[in-house]
């Protein structure tokens, strides 16, 4: 993988990677990692390269505080608008300078997922992706007493460490920064997205046209339950959109499980392909 680096306009350093250089013009889509993650999420078992054999033009890139790029200077520095207002219009402009005129997808893992969205619905016009696609992302209303309990407790731990400690608790190979994961748990607890200005992001999904692919595990029955991921497929405006529910998948499992090469994934390859050749 070819590495680049990516400035947002706070000047905060991203960490952007290309897995083959292809110049012929065919889609290109952006893999996006959520809370606890980073871009080796989408290499672990296979994801990317998956997707690169079905004829994509594959990037992969690290949110701030994740991966490679620059880590959070103090505790709460940062928020989860960070990733929508200023990582998402940053990656998404170096793939179209480097692109040109190839169409690109995003696609994103649980809150990567509404990094994407809510990017769609904010984001300069020059910043947007043509398509999005999301695994295990779903929307705030009715998130039942274990979700909502979990969230609580996560966002306490977060608050009062200045980080949620992943690693440590075996949920994920990154810790999260505690405004990050408060913020979007917050969005969820309080059933909807709005920023720390007021502006409602999950209102201003109805606004958002591009074609949308929603996919959930049968078996996340907790972080991205089917109907919760569903309720983000009623909301946005595009008159292109879907869901598709693969049997037996986790939340995680939708990228790490051995059995999503033939469901998950192929379900997101077969439709970007379809959506941006048109």
């Amino acid at each position: 993988m070819n590495e680049r680096r990516v400035r947002a306009d706070d000047g905060v350093e991203l960490a952007l990677y290309r897995l083959r250089a292809n110049r012929d013009n065919r889609p290109a889509v952006l893999l996006v990692h959520g809370a606890f993650g980073g871009h080796r999420l989408w290499t672990r078992r296979g994801c990317a390269h998956y997707l690169a054999e079905c004829g994509l033009d594959v990037w992969l890139a690290d949110l701030r505080h994740h991966g490679a790029s620059a880590r959070e200077p103090a505790p709460r520095a940062w928020g989860f608008e960070d990733w929508v207002l200023r990582d998402a219009p940053a990656l998404v402009r170096r793939l179209r300078d480097e692109t040109i005129d190839a169409p690109v997808a995003w696609l994103g893992h649980s809150a990567g997922g509404a990094v994407g969205l809510c990017a769609a619905a904010r984001s300069p016009a020059d910043a947007r992706c043509d398509a999005i696609v999301t695994f295990g992302t779903p929307g705030p209303r009715r998130l039942g007493l274990a979700r909502w309990g979990g969230a609580g407790l996560m966002i306490a731990i977060a608050r009062a460490l200045g980080r949620f400690p992943a690693r440590a608790l075996g949920v994920g190979s990154e810790d999260e920064a505690a405004g990050i994961l408060a913020d979007w748990l917050g969005w969820n607890v309080r059933g909807g997205w709005r920023g720390r200005d007021g502006y409602d992001y999950w209102g201003a999904l109805r606004s958002v046209s591009v074609p949308y692919l929603a996919v959930a595990g049968s078996a996340d029955r907790l972080f991205a339950p089917p109907a919760g991921c569903a309720q983000v497929v009623d909301q946005i405006g595009s008159t292109s959109k879907a869901i598709t529910v693969q049997p037996g998948l986790t939340h995680r499992g939708l990228v790490l499980s051995h059995r999503a090469r033939d469901t998950a994934w192929r379900a997101a390859a077969t439709w970007i392909l379809e959506t941006l050749s048109r």
